[in-house]
């Protein structure tokens, strides 16, 4: 696999993008497709001039997702040739997959599909004729599991992304597919049921999409999706993230099981809880391949964070949505900055990283934060609205498109938000109708005053 990913990927960038939607990813997606279908085309090409080389009266050409021989040869039992000629050129399927190994082993069979042709010693075998050929339908979940990860990377790129989201998808099929059931539609969808809630349901169909792409299964799952219940979400207030805060160290002070050694971890936490606040991070961007140090640079003037680009919508440098915030959470304090370093950074091992992440998460709730980690992204999604700052440079600061900036975080812009864009608005009406106002009665001076010129320039005329 590893001369696959060398041979293949070497040369490629992964796109990035600050879309971390559907969309997002489908452009990367397609960049990596199109970079792999002109690996492969090319190395189909070498294969297909090495056999003319070789006077191998077989080519090869890819179709549909798999590779096929082709090559002239004696007729099949029962068919005929319009021209009544005793041989015919056919497109021979041996269930071959379009990828690299499946090139290996296409070049193979192309081979000694040769020499039978050659020696004029070939007939039309079950094998050739498709008799009885396993077809991938007839695997079994748990023997799909054992190749799922091989297969994954046969046409994409490995990164630290890409192995976290394949150990995400590995995951998702333990607890739904293995089992000793063939991989066909029925069993697909009996298996995808028994997730009965909006997002187990989606993860469910999501990993079996890309099974069925992996073996070149067509199923339709689009009748098993279940409506989304949109629930309210709790929407710290500034005011709020400011005084819950302080719950990290009560709760690590004044706990008696707690070590005396591990009192003072509140300060991580709190540090974490700082960042998100201020900058609105995904709690990975803080920890996964981020330049910390880069907060107490000289440099820094615009007191920005920097995500690394192996994050999901790759790199970015971040502005403070509350500026006023970084000395209040204490954000650069070099020895906070040194412990995260050294206790939550990974060296890239997805697994550790999942859970440090929810380390993070289950201190919010142990202390008694109401709210998520996430909630304070929301946070700074909605506050960026209502400073006025505008929907592209938001968007962009936080990592997504200006589509889900849109359609997705603005919908959790509850009821105490509103008023308060409300009650701007009106402030920004009143201030409007002050000035006007104002403008009048100046404009209604300025007119008594020249008039009142007028006059008196007349009265010394006339004396």
């Amino acid at each position: 696999m590893e001369d696959i990913q060398d041979k293949v990927f070497a040369d490629f960038e992964v796109p990035t993008t600050s879309d971390g939607s559907y969309r997002g990813m489908k452009e990367i997606t397609n960049a990596t497709k199109k970079h792999f279908e002109m690996k492969f085309n090319q190395e189909l090409a070498q294969i297909n001039s090495r056999l003319k080389s070789a006077k191998t009266k077989v080519s090869l050409v890819s179709i549909r997702g798999g590779i096929q021989l082709r090559a002239t040869l004696p007729l099949k039992p029962d068919d005929t040739h319009r021209q009544g000629r005793s041989r015919k050129q056919y497109t021979i399927s041996l269930r071959i997959p379009a990828n690299f190994d499946g090139l290996k082993t296409a070049e193979e069979e192309a081979y000694t599909l040769g020499k039978l042709i050659a020696r004029q010693t070939f007939t039309w075998t079950d094998k050739y004729l498709g008799v009885n050929t396993k077809r991938n339908q007839e695997i079994t979940f748990r023997e799909f599991y054992e190749i799922f990860e091989k297969l994954y990377f046969q046409n994409r790129k490995k990164t630290r992304k890409s192995i976290g989201t394949i150990q995400g998808h590995k995951k998702v099929y333990r607890q739904r597919f293995l089992s000793d059931l063939s991989i066909n539609k029925d069993n697909f969808k009996q298996l995808i049921l028994k997730a009965d809630t909006y997002s187990t349901r989606i993860k469910a169909i999501s990993v079996a999409s890309v099974v069925c792409n992996l073996l070149d299964i067509s199923i339709d799952f689009s009748d098993l999706f279940l409506e989304k219940q949109v629930k309210q979400r709790y929407i710290p207030t500034d005011s709020e993230i400011q005084v819950y805060a302080a719950e990290f160290r009560k709760h690590y002070e004044s706990a008696k099981f707690i070590e005396q050694a591990r009192k003072d971890r509140w300060k991580i936490y709190k540090f974490f809880y700082g960042l998100m606040a201020v900058y609105g991070l995904r709690p990975r961007e803080i920890i996964n391949d981020s330049n910390l140090y880069w907060l107490i640079s000289s440099e820094n003037t615009n007191s920005t964070f920097k995500v690394g680009s192996d994050n999901k919508t790759g790199y970015r440098e971040v502005f403070p949505f509350v500026p006023e915030w970084i000395e209040l959470f204490d954000l650069k304090n070099k020895s906070l900055i040194d412990w995260v370093k050294k206790d939550f950074f990974c060296d890239g091992n997805n697994e550790k990283q999942r859970r440090k992440i929810d380390l993070i998460s289950r201190n919010f709730r142990i202390v008694g934060i109401p709210f998520t980690p996430y909630d304070l992204r929301h946070a700074c999604a909605i506050r960026a609205h209502l400073q006025g700052i505008p929907i592209k440079a938001a968007a962009d600061n936080l990592g997504h498109s200006v589509e889900m900036h849109t359609n997705v975080y603005q919908k959790w812009f509850g009821l105490e938000n509103r008023k308060k864009a409300f009650n701007q608005a009106f402030e920004e009406m009143n201030e409007v109708e002050q000035l006007k106002d104002k403008l009048r009665l100046a404009t209604e001076r300025i007119a008594e005053l020249e008039s009142e010129n007028s006059r008196l320039r007349l009265s010394v005329v006339s004396k």
